[in-house]
């Protein structure tokens, strides 16, 4: 059997992708919208107020798939991919999932009584997102697409390491969903109001969630540019 040849050896910068959250109003959707050339996706119908590209509103996910895949697969001059926001959108794909149409008679309909019951929807939710919605980012990404996904705050039980359970504020995401994104993201930030303005915490602290690999330990302001020459440096 002959060995392998593409061996990395050299450390590298690719387009970054991650996560960003925080409380309504500190400013998600204007770090997105300033983000290097942005389009939004806009999955919640809340970025009419910002200055940049944007989709229509996409109330289904249908219309979020048709997106997805032309940002992925098609030609463009933008540089980040914009999920405003990424909770909505996995809201939306579990709709799908359940066979939610919007009618009367589908507004019962549930994820564990999708798919033949006994849960089987929600592993059919997990197969969409890791065998659909997380290669796709990552196409992006191999453009040398940056992608941005928002996300509303919520506490949460999280276990340690070390087994002990505490609350700690972290993405709006489904439970069954959320360490995958986690895992995905090459940063994880908290956004909030600091004593000098609008914060990008990227390192976790006994209250909030967060992590980089880019080695950033310091509080950034909520700016893409801070983001962007603290990953350089480090």
């Amino acid at each position: 059997m002959t060995f392998p040849a593409e061996i990395i050896v050299e450390a590298g910068l690719r387009a970054p992708k991650g996560l960003v959250y925080g409380p309504p109003g500190v400013g998600k959707t204007t770090f997105g919208a300033n983000t290097t050339k942005p389009i939004i996706v806009d999955c919640e119908n809340g970025a009419a107020h910002v200055h940049c590209a944007r989709t229509p509103y996409l109330p289904d996910w249908d219309a979020i798939y048709q997106w997805l895949n032309a940002l992925a697969n098609s030609e463009h001059d933008y540089g980040t991919v914009v999920v405003d926001s990424v909770d909505w959108l996995l809201r939306r794909a579990e709709e799908h999932v359940a066979g939610v149409d919007g009618s009367q008679s589908s507004m019962d309909q549930t994820l564990n009584r999708s798919h033949g019951g006994y849960g089987n929807g929600k592993q059919v939710l997990r197969n969409y997102v890791y065998q659909y919605l997380l290669p796709t980012f990552d196409a992006m990404v191999n453009k040398g697409i940056a992608v941005v996904l928002l996300a509303h705050a919520t506490r949460r039980e999280l276990t340690t390491i070390d087994g002990i359970s505490v609350e700690k504020s972290a993405p709006e995401i489904h439970p069954d969903l959320s360490n995958c994104m986690i895992e995905w993201s090459d940063f994880v930030g908290a956004a909030r109001m600091g004593t000098d303005g609008r914060e990008l915490v990227l390192t976790e602290t006994n209250q909030l969630l967060a992590k980089n690999r880019y080695g950033i330990e310091e509080v950034l302001p909520l700016s893409w540019q801070a983001f962007l020459d603290a990953m350089a440096s480090n």
